[in-house]
């Protein structure tokens, strides 16, 4: 408005809104959503002739975002998730390198690795969880893990892959497991999933690892974590290596459906290897 009391358009826009302030005229900024901006933007095309609702929608967009004090549709496209924006290297190497370790690979992986030796003792019945970021989209063809020191009698490790909630990055529902004798000191493979599990590039996951057989010890070749990332909030200032998993408290050699989030506990084990070959 300027001194004389007159309504003034945005510089040089025609004083009149067909579609941005005509569709939004009755909502407030404190109740207006993206959906609502993104509606009265569908369809305005992207040409000249548009420039002045154009504006005006970018205007009432960054309104609503001030008002709200949230940045969806400005920073992220409508609503986000888990997307790891970095291009991960696919297999465009040579013939036959076609398998991800999945937990070597950034944000949350290490190059170096170990072995880790998952004792008799009953703490070692849990479930372990950690995150990974999928490198390519596609099916999982085939996963596989390496047994370094065989368990003394029949002892499956069963590895499940599990969706991750959008918001908090949690681990949320399982997709599919693979099972595997650790009877033997060998890498070993499984083709033969649960369930067809489909994964997205970018796209955070996790993986979700338990025995079969009580108090059955076997040894694992491993990411060594040293340096690691932290994977999960803990309890103090000092971290030293204590949320290089998460340990599921209530789930005992079973992988369940979906995890409470309120049974994870922050562990310090370095994460078994785990390789996906993705198509």
């Amino acid at each position: 408005m300027d001194s004389s009391g007159d309504l003034m358009p945005l510089p040089d826009a025609d004083k009149k809104s067909p579609r941005v302030y005509t569709n939004l005229q009755n909502i407030d900024l404190d109740t207006v959503t993206f959906a609502n901006v993104q509606d009265t933007g569908n369809p305005i095309a992207v040409e000249e002739m548009n420039e002045d609702e154009m504006r005006r929608l970018v205007l009432v967009n960054l309104a609503r975002l001030v008002t709200a004090g949230e940045w969806t549709g400005l920073l992220e496209a409508g609503g986000g998730g888990n997307e790891y924006n970095v291009v991960l290297p696919e297999d465009f190497g040579a013939t036959g390198y076609v398998r991800y370790v999945i937990n070597s690979y950034p944000p949350w992986g290490s190059g170096q690795t170990s072995t880790e030796a998952f004792s008799v003792s009953n703490n070692n019945d849990k479930v372990f969880m950690w995150p990974f970021i999928a490198p390519e989209s596609g099916v999982v063809a085939e996963m596989g893990i390496e047994i370094t020191s065989a368990s003394s009698s029949a002892n499956n490790i069963n590895v499940g892959i599990y969706s991750s909630v959008a918001v908090t990055g949690a681990p949320d529902t399982l997709l599919g497991t693979g099972v595997f004798d650790s009877q033997s000191v060998a890498v070993v493979y499984d083709t033969t999933l649960s369930a067809t599990v489909t994964l997205v590039k970018g796209t955070q996951y996790w993986i979700g690892l338990v025995r079969s057989t009580a108090e059955i010890a076997c040894t694992f070749k491993c990411i060594q974590q040293t340096y690691a990332t932290a994977i999960s909030p803990v309890d103090q200032p000092n971290v030293n290596g204590n949320s290089r998993m998460m340990r599921l408290s209530n789930s005992d050699l079973t992988l369940p459906t979906s995890p409470t989030l309120t049974d994870l506990y922050p562990n310090s084990k370095n994460q078994p290897c785990v390789s996906l070959k993705i198509t």
